[in-house]
């Protein structure tokens, strides 16, 4: 099996994790299968050669873990700090730049004290991730990112438009 099929075999599980992830309903929940989905991305970018977003993936699902009971300020800053140094040491391309770009829309929107710009941070951190995996050529991570910035944009739309919507009516 060739590392790219391998690659796109984990990308997948991440993908089913993340899709169940989003049903759950405690929240608690929903981080620990978001930091197991993060393992196989990590895996799946490691495979591909791509140092910077596999490493970014590892801190991200330590991030997920650390945020199920903490979200201070300076765990931002921390989490932002490491994902720098990450990228500086790790940096092979343009696109270790665009993972950390993502990375760090990501982790504002993890930190976010309020739903709405949080929503809208991970929508755009998502919105990088599927330009770098289509600059790298991951099918099943650029359908990743799609379905995840997708049902954040429904949410957003959901929660915020449509009940604004309403309420003008």
């Amino acid at each position: 099996m060739s590392d790219f099929f391998l690659s796109q075999v984990l990308v997948a599980v991440t993908l089913i994790i993340e899709c169940g992830a989003m049903q759950l309903k405690h929240k608690h929940h929903v981080l620990i299968f978001l930091a197991i989905s993060c393992l196989f991305n990590s895996a799946h970018f490691f495979l591909l050669d791509q140092p910077t977003a596999g490493y970014i993936f590892l801190v991200s699902s330590v991030r997920f873990l650390i945020c199920i009971r903490w979200r201070a300020p300076q765990l931002f800053v921390i989490f932002l700090s490491i994902s720098f140094i990450l990228t500086v040491v790790t940096y092979t391309s343009y696109l270790s730049a665009l993972g950390f770009l993502a990375t760090v829309l990501m982790t504002a929107g993890s930190f976010s004290n309020s739903d709405r710009r949080m929503r809208l941070l991970m929508a755009g951190g998502g919105g990088v991730w599927i330009i770098h995996n289509i600059l790298l050529w991951t099918p099943v991570g650029i359908l990743l990112e799609l379905v995840f910035v997708t049902s954040g944009l429904i949410g957003y739309y959901r929660h915020y438009i449509r009940t604004e919507l309403n309420n003008n009516n």
